[in-house]
């Protein structure tokens, strides 16, 4: 029988363990196999999925992340600023990471589209793909959290942190990106020109150690000495169900 509870009880503001950290080769295996057969929108890319899991280089691509992409400004007291932190980002023991790109990376079937339609096709894309690891991933009995909030990317410094951006993740996977890029590259999306943004982040683990009741603010500690601020335990959801047509086939 199907568990529905995996779904009730989702939630994304959580602490994952630090003892239970493994993620199985053959898992990590099944997820390449999955993120490679999800559908595009007319079949053309216009992002890619990166994994990091807990190397010395991931994690400074991770702590990079969480400190210029994955926060959103709160406000404590009148005139009190600060960030809330997406705290998996950093502190879960793996990530898939989305990477979006100014323009698709491979088009063979539509090379003709506007931009503005190509962004549209790469929003839905994205979403495909997120929704697709999520459930995947809840049904492999991981905990999972799923972060759209990156508006610290397109905060003060934005043209530093685009540059350094690029710079990372075309230095450090230049070969596999080159391979992704050149094969069916259609009239644009030449390893030249392209330009790589932080779009999705799905944040995974195969134990949670946070709190189940509605969450507070907390401050997290990393191994370096840096605080955090993050929400430890759920957030109130939206009071209203989003289905039509169901009940009348069952009630």
């Amino acid at each position: 029988m199907l568990d529905k509870s995996i779904w009730e009880n989702r939630h994304t503001a959580r602490l994952f363990s630090t003892e239970n950290t493994n993620i199985p080769l053959d898992d990590l295996k099944y997820l390449q196999t999955v993120i490679n057969n999800i559908p595009s929108q007319c079949s053309i890319k216009t992002h890619f999925w990166v994994y990091l899991g807990q190397s010395k280089e991931d994690i400074e691509l991770r702590t990079w992340l969480a400190d210029n992409v994955f926060w959103v400004m709160q406000e404590e007291e009148k005139e009190t600023e600060f960030k809330e932190h997406m705290l998996g980002i950093i502190q879960a023991p793996a990530i898939l990471l989305s990477i979006r790109t100014n323009k698709p990376w491979a088009n063979i079937t539509e090379p003709d589209n506007s931009d503005e339609y190509n962004e549209e096709l790469a929003i839905r894309s994205e979403g495909f793909h997120a929704g697709v690891l999520l459930s995947t991933l809840l049904n492999m009995n991981y905990n999972v959290a799923t972060f759209g909030c990156n508006s610290g990317y397109y905060d003060k410094d934005y043209d530093e942190k685009r540059d350094q951006f690029q710079k990372m993740i075309r230095e450090r996977y230049a070969e596999e990106l080159r391979d992704l890029v050149s094969k069916y590259p259609g009239k644009k999306g030449n390893w030249d020109d392209i330009k790589f943004y932080p779009g999705l982040s799905t944040c995974f683990g195969p134990e949670a150690i946070d709190k189940q009741e509605t969450g507070q603010m907390e401050i997290w500690t990393s191994p370096t000495g840096k605080k955090y601020h993050f929400v430890n335990g759920s957030k109130p959801r939206t009071p209203a169900e989003s289905c039509i047509g169901f009940r009348r086939n069952y009630e």
